[in-house]
């Protein structure tokens, strides 16, 4: 089942779920982003669309410690964070609407679903780098921590099947699978035999294969670059 489909799932649930206000000093995004390039044109479109029309569907949140963090609308929470500075909220939205996660679906491991492969795997790895352990990685991007030790052997995949995975060409058993051999070549090399469907195992048994004739057929200075 693709990210899309999930969401498109979730945000159905949302409908049937108790909505409640709160003051936009409540809410707080599950991870802090630098507005820029897409994501800033992405969250003008979405203020526009709020400063003529309101909200059309509420924020959906987790509660923790008083604060309400945003699980699904962090792009809709910047859009309203924008249009309070500069004078523009409409009056309705003095108090934001918004739905508990628990009310709406039976909780099991709700960030995979809920972002996307991209912002998974960035979330998780800049985390890593600033110096959190993989429990509080899990803690603070609701993840287990088998998610969390997964999504860090990603950064072994090659840029294009990293690619692939960000948009949701590959799914996370898959792009562990290939992330599991060292060598970026035979990753390509194994997913242009097999494309986008194969299985983990089928990936696995695959990428033994190849890396096998890669070595075999490799001079000393490309074994060495690809060290």
């Amino acid at each position: 089942m693709s990210y899309l489909h999930k969401h498109s799932q979730f945000a159905a649930a949302t409908a049937a779920a108790s909505i409640k206000t709160a003051p936009i000093e409540v809410f707080a995004a599950i991870r802090s982003k630098i507005l820029f390039g897409q994501m800033l044109q992405d969250v003008k479109a979405v203020q526009r669309s709020i400063a003529k029309l309101g909200l059309l569907s509420p924020l959906v949140v987790v509660e923790r410690a008083g604060k309400l963090y945003v699980i699904d609308g962090q792009k809709r929470l910047a859009a309203i964070r924008r249009l309070r500075f500069t004078g523009q909220l409409p009056r309705s939205l003095n108090r934001i609407p918004y739905v508990l996660y628990a009310d709406t679906v039976e909780r099991q491991s709700p960030a995979p679903a809920l972002l996307s492969n991209r912002e998974l795997y960035e979330g998780v790895v800049e985390a890593f780098k600033a110096g959190a352990s993989p429990d509080a990685i899990a803690k603070e991007l609701y993840l287990t921590r088998q998610n969390v030790t997964q999504i860090l052997t990603l950064s072994r995949l090659s840029p294009r099947l990293r690619g692939y995975f960000f948009d949701g060409h590959l799914n996370l058993e898959q792009a562990k699978a290939y992330a599991a051999t060292p060598h970026h070549v035979t990753q390509d090399r194994v997913f242009d035999a097999l494309g986008p469907f194969a299985g983990d195992r089928e990936i696995l048994a695959a990428s033994k294969d190849v890396a096998e004739q890669t070595v075999v057929a490799m001079t000393p200075l490309e074994l060495k670059h690809a060290a």
